[in-house]
Order: structure tokens, then C-alpha cells, then sequence
């Protein structure tokens, strides 16, 4: 494994955790994450990496600019308001809302793609942070059950793509941004047991809960990390493959016991997105919207109609089933 490889991961993630809001306060309490760290020391350690600046880039993401349709619309515009920075170079979309593909389940999945020398200065850091977290509020708005802030990344951090965000090519294959910047992207090749290790890991998470999850943000969480295992393990399997084109490709692989992916299929079809309006106002009054989300996953609701009959106990014990299936057929 290349030595700056975890460093790289490490500062992307302090990154995303301090500017996003997602490492701190609340929403970091009790869940074994670390500190989001300090302006300043998340600006030394950018400065210190050491990156293959002449490793070529693979993909150019974000060339075309994300114009959604519908509720999707305001979301583009509040986005583009809150992040019209010149230390902001755009913000590139990927997964369902680049595809155009959307359910009420989807989520945002994004790169906040910012320029080397915000991140290498606290004070800019500092600045900015305001900014990234009203576009959280925006995010939040649209979709209560978002369970992530924005990747974030610079110029220099795209230069080992994969290292840095835990992105593989074909996860990035369609992209959109919202201003249609091109940028460039560069990976290296990742060891065949670094997918392996992602697989066993999301395995053991998924190992852990007896029964679904009574809230329904738990749920939508537990369903999307389940979402996540067939392209895991393509991928360790040394298939490049899209999370899209995943499932259909691993159905022929493990047949009749298949069928919980086609209930989960069917709960992404069917679950609603419901606007929050407490937790809207909730996410306005803290400085940091997450804490507002933190609270609200102790509350008691419900799990949308529609969706709750199909998260039976035997869909989660086959699921978990499948999983340890596909771990034992790579050891």
C-alpha cells in the first residue's frame, strides 16, 4: 500500500467532517467518530502531502451541468447561491442525482471540489465553513434522510482520486456539476484486498442489528449500506462495475437468493420523500445542522407505510445471510 494513501483518506476526511458539520458536536457523540480537527491542522496537514502531481488524469468530472428537474431545481438553486465562492471550484454530482434516476430513498451524492489554496490557509477555511453548512441545510431540506455531507476534495487531492474519497472509476463514471466545470481526475490502481477489506467491514456492520430499525432515518441508513455490498464485492471480485449495474450482474451470480434485493428494489420505488418542517427549522436554529438530525433520530416515528411491511425480519436475516455469503467466497 502506497504510505500516503491513509494520510490522503485522513485529510479528505477531516476535510469533510469540519466543513460539513458531520465530525462534530452531536452528530459525532457516541458513535466512535474521530474529532473533525481544527482549521489549522487540517490546513498543515493539506500542505504537507505529498502528491503525484504527474500521474495523468483518468476521468474528467462534472462537464456537464446538473439542471434537475422539478423539486430538484430549488435544491440547484439554493446550492448555487450559498457556494458562489471563488475559493469554490464546483460541485460535482454523482449516483442517482447525475443519472437522473431518483426515487424519494435517493440521496445526495457530491464532491465539493475546493482550491488548494482555501484549504491550505485556517483562516479561509474558517470563512467558508458557514457556506458549506447552509448548503447541509439545503441538502437536509430536500432530503431529511440524508445520511452524509459532501465528499470534499482539492485540485491536488484528485490527483489520487481513490485514495482520497474511497471512489472508484466507474463510481464517477457520470457525473454532472453545478456549473459545468471540467475537472480532472486521477487514480491509482487499488489492491485487490483493499475491496476485500471493504467488504468484510461493511459484512461485520451489517451483521449487527437483530430487527429493522424502528426509525425510519436508521432504516433508510440500514438499506442503503445493504445497497452497497453487491458492488463491493464485484468490485473485489476485480470487476469494474457501477453501483447502478451492480445488482443485475451479482443476481446471476448468487440466484434464488437474490430475492431480499428485489424487496429492497421495491422499497426504494416506493419510499416517499416527505419534507420535515420541524427538522427544517430544527437545522436552521443550530449553527451546525447535523445536531438537529441527531436529535431527531432518538424521536419517536414511524417507518413510511408503504415501505414497512416489505423490511420484514426474514428480508434482514436473508440479507445478512447474503452478505456472509459473499465474503466466504473470497476467502
Amino acid at each position: 500500500m502506497n504510505a500516503a494513501q491513509p494520510l490522503t483518506r485522513e485529510v479528505a476526511r477531516l476535510l469533510s467532517g469540519y466543513l460539513c458539520g458531520t465530525h462534530s458536536g452531536l452528530r459525532a457523540r457516541g458513535r466512535g467518530r474521530r474529532r473533525a480537527g481544527s482549521a489549522a491542522e487540517i490546513a498543515a496537514r493539506h500542505r504537507n502531502l505529498k502528491l503525484q502531481m504527474e500521474r495523468p488524469p483518468l476521468l474528467t468530472l462534472g462537464t456537464k451541468e446538473w439542471r434537475p428537474e422539478s423539486e430538484e431545481r430549488s435544491l440547484a438553486q439554493e446550492l448555487r447561491s450559498v457556494l458562489a465562492r471563488d475559493d469554490v471550484v464546483d460541485l460535482i454530482l454523482y449516483g442517482s442525482q447525475a443519472h437522473g434516476r431518483l426515487t424519494g430513498f435517493s440521496d445526495v451524492d457530491a464532491i465539493l471540489v475546493l482550491e488548494d489554496a482555501a484549504v491550505n490557509d485556517a483562516a479561509a477555511l474558517r470563512s467558508l465553513r458557514p457556506h458549506v453548512l447552509a448548503a447541509q441545510r439545503a441538502v437536509l431540506a430536500y432530503q431529511p434522510m440524508q445520511h452524509h455531507g459532501f465528499d470534499v476534495a482539492t485540485t491536488s487531492l484528485l490527483c489520487s482520486t481513490n485514495e482520497a474519497l474511497a471512489l472508484p472509476p466507474p463510481a464517477l463514471s457520470a457525473t454532472s456539476s453545478l456549473n459545468g466545470t471540467a475537472i480532472p481526475a486521477a487514480f491509482s490502481a487499488e489492491p485487490r484486498e483493499t475491496a476485500v477489506r471493504r467488504l468484510a467491514s461493511l459484512a461485520v456492520t451489517v451483521q449487527r442489528p437483530a430487527k429493522w430499525p424502528s426509525h425510519p432515518w436508521r432504516a433508510h441508513g440500514l438499506v442503503a449500506v445493504f445497497e452497497l455490498l453487491p458492488v463491493v464485492y464485484l468490485q473485489a471480485c476485480g470487476v469494474s462495475v457501477s453501483k447502478a449495474s451492480s445488482f443485475e450482474q451479482a443476481r446471476e451470480l448468487f440466484h434464488a437468493e437474490w430475492w431480499p434485493y428485489d424487496a429492497l428494489a421495491e422499497v426504494r420505488s416506493l419510499w416517499p420523500r416527505t419534507r420535515r418542517r420541524g427538522l427544517e427549522r430544527a437545522c436552521q436554529l443550530l449553527r451546525n445542522p447535523w445536531g438537529a438530525v441527531a436529535v431527531w433520530q432518538h424521536l419517536p416515528t414511524s417507518i413510511p407505510r408503504p415501505v414497512a411491511s416489505l423490511l420484514s425480519d426474514r428480508c434482514l436475516t436473508s440479507l445478512q445471510r447474503l452478505a456472509r455469503r459473499m465474503v466466504e467466497r473470497l476467502a
